[in-house]
């Protein structure tokens, strides 16, 4: 399960492809416990996570447009094609390459995305310079000389410190 995390794929594969992982490391109960699983068919939050996977999964791959009627030849073949697994019978790659990841916004996100752009204009500070702290009142209002320590209390002096 390791190299799924490392590979960055943990997060997007749907619970089937993860089950068919889980299942080649496991014994015949947890085989046996993915097959059923295939068998009773996703629910709405597995459909869900199998429709953002059809749309982060690359172009090369021809994934299912839904998870029902998966058999476990299916799912491997997949993780295959992802470079999760090899061989023959499939086997977890030991290092699988970083999958790079393409996410499109729907017009939704994109609007909101829009919306937070527009909300400022272009150039204006994000914030203002009134509400940034002094320095006068950090440093105190004593005069410090270029060859003082900083009093900020790095231990360099002034002029390599704040007085650049």
């Amino acid at each position: 399960m390791g190299g799924l995390i490392d590979s960055g794929w943990a997060a997007w594969l749907p619970s089937e492809l993860v089950a068919a992982m889980e299942a080649l490391d496991g014994n015949a109960a947890g085989k046996r416990a993915f097959a059923k699983r295939l068998a009773n068919g996703p629910d709405d939050a597995g459909r869900e996570r199998w429709s953002r996977f059809t749309l982060v999964a690359p172009s090369r791959i021809d994934v299912p447009a839904s998870a029902d009627g998966l058999t476990p030849e299916d799912c491997w073949a997949l993780l295959a094609d992802l470079g999760l697994v090899a061989g023959d019978p499939p086997r977890p790659v030991a290092q699988p390459e970083p999958v790079e990841l393409v996410l499109t916004l729907d017009d939704e996100q994109l609007r909101e995305l829009e919306g937070v752009r527009m909300a400022r204009e272009i150039g204006e500070p994000t914030t203002p310079v009134d509400a940034l702290p002094s320095l006068q009142a950090r440093f105190g209002g004593a005069k410090v000389g270029r060859n003082d320590p900083c009093p900020c209390g790095s231990g360099k002096k002034f002029k390599r410190c704040h007085g650049s």
